[in-house]
């Protein structure tokens, strides 16, 4: 019994701590996109043509 009690417990505690975060997110006032340097390769692969 007291393990049901201490696992509804635990499951609420994280459950308040993912409602909490998204309510953080979202209520924030940086809500800007953020530029990614991405790297984008050129080359192409030497068996890319074939099919099989």
């Amino acid at each position: 019994m007291i393990q049901i009690f201490l696992n509804s417990l635990v499951a609420v505690l994280i459950a308040s701590a993912f409602l909490t975060n998204a309510i953080t997110a979202l209520s924030s006032q940086d809500r800007s996109l953020r530029k990614v340097p991405v790297k984008v390769r050129t080359e192409r692969q030497p068996n890319a043509d074939r099919r099989s």
